[in-house]
């Protein structure tokens, strides 16, 4: 729910900036019935992850497409190409964001097929290729945990800054947060703990929805990156959430019951 919401939401942004904002890619060309085009379509993807479970795995899938092609491979891959700028390429936050929102497009596509075991899916996909998109979908959100975390000690001077003045403590939580999503995403590829990891990070992300960007898009709602920041950390706490329901959690298992007759000599 909170994935579907929280694209849709987006969506309509792409109404309000005439422009097609997921993983805020650069701007190559300004083609707003475009925007407008893709916007409609995730839109309503987003609808069919919401409200028709039958059809949310080919949703899913087909806003993990949409943003590859016209987030990442038309607009960033361009603009890497002509930056010829390693830190350019290292330091691309939203294009490691745009691929995370691909993965966890994947992840949530992969949960519905999970559910849907003993039922025909839309297309044909086996079992193996529904892990593979579980696989692929976590890496990439790994990747772009780790990256923002390490992001946190870079850009020390600005995530300090931009923690609301009612949260104490600013010098304590901008490295504490950083070392937290590296965990995390570290975590995440490791199955014996993947679990915790999502787990614990998606209610990490959410917290700061209800903590940070709800106050701050409050406080400003002209402001686009506010208004993209309150979809974006919605959309990564639900897609987390998702993980750890797919994942599998460590316990201890009873042994079998014995027998209340008498053992055999």
């Amino acid at each position: 729910m909170f994935f579907g919401i929280a694209m849709l939401y987006l969506s309509v942004l792409c109404f309000l900036s005439a422009d097609f904002i997921f993983g805020r890619p650069p701007v190559v060309t300004d083609l707003p019935i475009l925007a407008y085009l893709l916007g409609g379509v995730i839109g309503l993807s987003a609808i069919a992850v919401l409200m028709t479970p039958k059809n949310g795995a080919l949703a899913a899938l087909f806003i993990a497409v949409i943003i590859l092609i016209f987030s990442f491979l038309i607009r960033y891959v361009p603009f890497f190409i002509r930056s010829v700028s390693f830190e350019k390429v290292l330091w691309g936050l939203n294009a490691f964001k745009t691929l995370a929102f691909v993965g966890g497009s994947l992840i949530v596509s992969a949960s519905f097929f999970k559910d849907r075991v003993n039922d025909e899916p839309p297309f044909i996909l086996n079992a193996n290729t529904v892990h593979s998109l579980k696989v692929v979908g976590t890496v990439l959100i790994s990747i772009f945990l780790i990256m923002s975390g390490l992001a946190h000690f870079k850009y020390f001077d600005f995530v300090k800054s931009f923690i609301p003045e009612y949260i104490p403590f600013h010098e304590f939580f901008a490295p504490f947060t950083g070392v937290a999503l590296v965990a995390g995403g570290v975590g995440l590829l490791l199955p014996p703990i993947r679990f915790w990891a999502a787990l614990v990070t998606g209610g990490m992300l959410f917290s700061w929805f209800l903590l940070l960007h709800i106050p701050r898009f409050v406080a400003n709602v002209h402001d686009q990156s506010d208004r993209l920041g309150l979809g974006e950390s919605l959309a990564f706490a639900g897609i987390l959430l998702v993980l750890a329901g797919m994942s599998e959690k460590k316990v201890s298992h009873l042994p079998p019951a014995t027998s209340t007759s008498a053992p055999e000599v």
